[in-house]
């Protein structure tokens, strides 16, 4: 069944209403051609319910603009969309083509704080984003009654010939469903090279306007919530509530020790402010604890540069060194594969976002 327009509908009723079924949902494969990302390859998913999603392939399968029914969801950089051969890998020139969108992967041999590690230089939060992806495929087809899509590929991060670096594989599946409010992101990472390697994952969403404005709320079940430094501690008491954009803002990261529940899945939940019209609107990003045990919210309210970063990790964001330094940071053993899940939802009533709200309340 497939729930569109306010009531239920069988697969028959669905497809003898339609020529094809990309009517409705599904992906579109596109290229971008305009200034600093013309050339770049991307997709475009539609679950039917008014959830639009870019991927941009040759940034990772990352996901750029986002929309619900025409309301944008992601925060977008001044500077748009750039070709990942204009990545600069120094210091923080990571920056410089930063596109923000509602997801950028950070990692996976650095995550955070440039660091020389080891005798090697890491640029802010690595290199994984600026990788195109291969082998892309799409799928789409009834399963039962559900109509679903998948859309799949591989990004490696690799020196040449593999010596003195690692040979990793992130294998990327991003599907959904007719009818649904919701993107399911699964991703195994696979060291293919003969040396155990370090692994830093953090996955960088970000949430812009008119989701995220004066009056909203970030909903957690957060046990601790530790701000990073003297700027976030003078925020510590308000770190979930939503202020107008103001000049000269001064960015405030927090750590979250979340509650996971009984399956080890943790849950954040941006609620945007109600509205004289327009209805309930929030966004929920579920994610395994398990495997991605830190979580980081990044809040800056500043005048043009407006975005709630919300981003589960398997690390913090001080950089390579200083993980190695706390005995925290990750290897994959050679042959080992590692799975990250995650989901996004988003709410347009009421009912659901109490529920979410109550169920982290009572964690």
């Amino acid at each position: 069944m497939a729930y569109l327009y306010g009531r239920n509908w069988t697969r028959d009723e669905i497809r003898s209403r339609l020529g094809h079924v990309e009517q409705l949902c599904g992906i579109e494969r596109v290229v971008l051609d305009d200034g600093p990302a013309r050339g770049v390859r991307a997709a475009i998913l539609r679950t039917g319910t008014g959830l639009e999603i870019e991927v941009l392939l040759d940034r990772a399968m990352d996901l750029g603009r986002a929309s619900f029914n025409g309301q944008a969801l992601a925060y977008r950089a001044p500077g748009g969309d750039s070709h990942p051969a204009f990545y600069d890998a120094a210091g923080l020139n990571w920056l410089r083509t930063f596109g923000v969108g509602l997801l950028c992967t950070c990692g996976m041999q650095n995550v955070g704080s440039p660091s020389e590690d080891e005798g090697r230089a890491h640029g802010l939060h690595g290199g994984l984003s600026a990788t195109p992806a291969h082998d892309i495929g799409v799928e789409s087809g009834w399963e039962g009654s559900e109509f679903r899509f998948r859309l799949s590929g591989r990004v490696r991060e690799v020196t040449p010939l593999g010596l003195f670096g690692p040979n990793l594989c992130l294998t990327r599946t991003l599907s959904g469903v007719l009818g649904g409010n919701t993107i399911e992101i699964s991703d195994t990472v696979e060291n293919e090279g003969f040396t155990p390697s370090p692994l830093m994952l953090l996955y960088h969403f970000n949430l812009g306007f008119p989701l995220l404005d004066r009056g909203g709320r970030l909903t957690t079940a957060s046990a601790r919530v530790t701000p990073r430094d003297a700027t976030a501690a003078a925020g510590l008491k308000d770190w979930s509530q939503v202020d107008a954009p103001r000049p000269g803002y001064a960015e405030q990261v927090f750590f979250h020790d979340m509650k996971p529940d009984a399956q080890g899945w943790a849950k954040a939940m941006l609620v945007a402010p109600s509205r004289p019209s327009g209805g309930p609107l929030a966004l929920c990003l579920e994610y395994d604890a398990r495997a991605l045990p830190r979580f980081i919210q990044w809040k800056q309210l500043g005048s043009g540069v407006y975005v709630m970063g919300l981003e589960p990790a398997n690390c913090l964001v001080l950089g390579r060194a200083a993980e190695r330094q706390a005995g925290t940071l990750q290897m994959l053993a050679p042959g080992e594969k590692r799975v990250f899940s995650l989901r996004l939802s988003v709410f347009d009533n009421a009912e659901d976002i109490a529920r979410t709200e109550g169920e982290l309340s009572s964690r």
